[in-house]
């Protein structure tokens, strides 16, 4: 006679109300992510002897292969490696350093205005702007 082992075997499994529970929470998580939206919260200038510095200040922080040179333009001239970029720790606040030089050139009228545009920005995880750009930031620069 064979012994046959009639001991059942269990899976072992998630009860359905904790699995109910981790779809939920997804789909609040995913809910949160639809809508944030990255937004631009304040702008400002600084200036110095030799750079005209622009302050943008986003609500999440930046992607930052997102704003460049490349991506920035004043007064419809996109801007050349002359520029330097630099993002505070958190991300979300960047400062553009423009040679005066450059802006001499860039405000070549003489109006003192600067008419700034940014393109194709994103959020670090990945989160576009309404519209994707910034358009006509208005900056007074003051020289002689």
């Amino acid at each position: 006679m064979a012994h046959v082992d009639a001991q059942p075997r269990f899976q072992h499994r998630k009860p359905v109300s904790d699995s109910l529970d981790d779809q939920k929470s997804q789909t609040q998580n995913f809910a949160e992510v639809q809508q944030r939206q990255l937004a631009l919260e304040k702008t400002s200038a600084k200036q110095t002897d030799l750079s005209f510095i622009l302050i943008v200040t986003f609500n999440i922080p930046v992607n930052p292969k997102t704003i460049t040179p490349s991506t920035i333009s004043i007064n419809s001239v996109t801007l050349d490696s002359s520029v330097s970029i630099k993002f505070n720790r958190v991300g979300n606040e960047v400062h553009i350093f423009i040679p005066m030089d450059k802006i001499y050139e860039l405000d070549s009228k003489g109006k003192k205005k600067l008419f700034v545009h940014i393109d194709k920005i994103t959020a670090y995880d990945g989160v576009k702007i309404d519209g994707r750009s910034i358009e006509n930031l208005e900056f007074t620069v003051t020289y002689q």
